[in-house]
């Protein structure tokens, strides 16, 4: 049987224009603040359906690390399973010595929970690594050389901690904690007819960051101490942001040389997002250009910043895209129902990550900007 021969679509630019500028006024508007909980039925209809976030102030318990300590006083031997990386950035892309990219995963660490908290403590009163003079990424992440692994490395093997399992954890490795929160949110629990398929909780501070991505979830994310900060991008923005295939690696420390290396590991690939939006948004005027100058599809972008204070719960629906990190020691548990793929929200969007599987087909040197071709 012969294969059906690929051919070409093209996008015009003034249609790209068309639809981001659809994208932007219709959907990613400002999050909504709500001041209380609403119904089962006002939370599917102006929310769920409409794919649109929102923020209920006050909205949940207000429980602190050292109150996680003294719940677990009759249970002082628990151990969990913590992320840890040299620099605070894992599960993202980096680039290593030999210029190659590889989706790098923390190293996975058992440690008791008192003595995770005492070092996430401690960590914040490390000053941050020395870059400049440390080659870095065209996303502004430090090259992952042997120069730099072995100049951030510590006597004590401590790199900065980040709890953030993402599997049922709350229920499934920390139960003597689950009494202190809400076993499920009620209105959604109605709206979805079903309890969520995991709570997970979330400790770590501003030294860690989870890079830009998507869940196929519902998630009702709520902040129980400290402060969560969100870049946000509406589901439409997948026709511009670019995803890329790579193999996968894993960082881990070598006790007996002092140094974390990457662990290789050809056979394992994943697809992430490449683009940097944080360049949108947290660098100067000529930076930004020169990076969108490499990356011209991103001037359609809509990013956002959404901050989350103690008590806050936040609404972020499915396939939102969303970069996740803290301004101080901050504890969190989140919500996740399951999404619901027979909806025409998940056809729509993927339609849109298959018609973008390059994302940079789009340039001029004379300004102009040439129709985007893409191959199906």
């Amino acid at each position: 049987m012969s294969s059906v021969p690929k051919k070409s679509i093209h996008i015009a630019h003034e249609k790209l224009v068309d639809f981001s500028s659809d994208v932007g006024s219709l959907w990613a508007q400002p999050v909504k603040i709500l001041s209380e909980l609403p119904s089962p039925l006002s939370f599917m209809r102006d929310y769920v359906a409409l794919s649109r976030p929102f923020i209920v102030r006050n909205a949940f318990p207000r429980i602190s690390l050292d109150d996680l300590i003294s719940q677990l006083s009759t249970n002082p031997d628990l151990t969990l399973n913590v992320d840890v990386t040299p620099d605070g950035f894992g599960d993202c892309i980096r680039e290593l010595e030999d210029g190659e990219k590889v989706f790098i995963l923390p190293e996975t660490r058992s440690i008791g929970f008192v003595e995770f908290v005492n070092d996430l403590r401690k960590q914040r009163k490390e000053p941050a690594p020395c870059v400049e003079f440390i080659d870095l990424d065209e996303n502004q992440l430090p090259i992952l050389s042997h120069k730099y692994l072995r100049s951030i490395a510590d006597d004590e093997r401590k790199g900065i901690m980040y709890y953030s399992r993402q599997n049922d954890c709350l229920r499934q490795e920390l139960q003597p904690l689950v009494e202190l929160f809400p076993t499920s949110i009620d209105f959604a629990d109605e709206a979805f007819n079903a309890e969520p398929d995991a709570v997970n909780l979330w400790i770590g501070n501003e030294k860690s960051v989870s890079s830009m991505h998507k869940d196929h979830y519902e998630n009702l994310y709520c902040v129980s101490s400290g402060e969560k900060v969100f870049t946000l991008c509406p589901p439409g923005d997948a026709l511009f942001l670019k995803d890329i295939k790579l193999s996968s690696a894993q960082f881990y420390y070598d006790d007996s040389q002092k140094c974390w290396h990457v662990r290789r590991n050809m056979n394992e690939n994943v697809i992430w997002m490449e683009s940097n939006v944080e360049m949108l948004l947290n660098s100067n005027d000529e930076d930004q250009a020169e990076y969108i100058g490499k990356n011209p599809l991103l001037q359609h972008v809509h990013p956002m910043k959404v901050t989350l204070s103690a008590g806050d719960m936040f609404y972020l629906p499915a396939l939102w895209y969303h970069r996740v990190t803290q301004s101080e020691e901050t504890v969190a548990v989140n919500y996740w129902y399951d999404f619901n793929f027979l909806s025409p929200s998940w056809i729509y969007f993927n339609m849109l990550q298959q018609v973008n599987p390059d994302g940079n087909e789009f340039e001029g040197d004379d300004g102009v900007c040439t129709p985007k071709t893409v191959t199906l």
